[in-house]
């Protein structure tokens, strides 16, 4: 967890342009700061991270999604996309003798997540990596959890993204993909609709006992689950 007085540094140092961004004030700003979303980087990506870890919606579906996955004391969790790390300080607080593993392709994000798990990550629960997608075949495996926030839709082969992490995934473990849509005026629609294209990627891939939950966010979030067969 990151300390009060750095955490209090960090709103200080990017919170006016973060307001900015989120009143539509600049839309100059506004229009960089959207565009650093996929692969956060410089100063505007330490403002994108600040909106990820501070809207209280965000932080709401990163433990929505934690709690889908009812994760055990003692297992191995894998989150692709970790951002700043709040889903991470989250699954965290659930292990004892288990790990969470986070990879983002930002160094900014990694960065960030760091410092908010460091206390976790000096107590072996938490491990941040820079990576991609493609990285997760380097860690070692496997894992009884995966899951990801907000990813899939950066993900152009959504079939080929589940192979991999059936790969890295145990008999029996669960998969976690959820999805609240960002785009101009979202709706409900939006999210059921992809919900349906990972709910058939998973089933692509291998993936059994599919089932999609739902929160009313405002968009709706979904959040697609899947079993790794024995």
């Amino acid at each position: 967890m990151v300390p009060a007085s750095q955490q209090a540094r960090d709103r200080a140092r990017v919170r006016p342009l973060a307001l900015a961004v989120e009143r539509g004030q600049s839309m100059g700003i506004r229009d960089r700061v959207v565009g650093q979303f996929k692969k956060p980087s410089g100063p505007f990506g330490h403002v994108v991270g600040w909106i990820m870890a501070a809207r209280g919606s965000n932080r709401e579906r990163s433990r929505w999604t934690v709690d889908l996955l009812h994760i055990d004391p003692d297992d191995r969790v894998l989150e692709l996309g970790c951002g700043p790390g709040v889903a991470l300080e989250h699954a965290a607080r659930r292990l004892r003798s288990g790990n969470v593993v986070g990879i983002d392709h930002s160094p900014v994000m990694v960065k960030q997540a760091t410092r908010r798990n460091r206390e976790a990550i000096a107590a072996g629960r938490v491990l941040v990596r820079v990576g991609t997608t493609e990285d997760a075949r380097a860690v070692d495996g496997p894992f009884t959890k995966i899951f990801s926030v907000n990813v899939i839709q950066f993900m152009p082969d959504k079939t080929a993204f589940f192979r991999l992490l059936y790969a890295q995934l145990a008999p029996c473990g669960i998969i976690a993909t959820t999805y609240q849509p960002r785009n101009k005026n979202p709706t409900r629609a939006d999210a059921i609709a992809m919900a349906d294209r990972i709910s058939a990627a998973l089933k692509s891939a291998g993936f059994t006992r599919t089932h999609v939950e739902e929160r009313d966010f405002k968009p709706p979030a979904v959040c697609v689950i899947g079993m790794r067969p024995k």
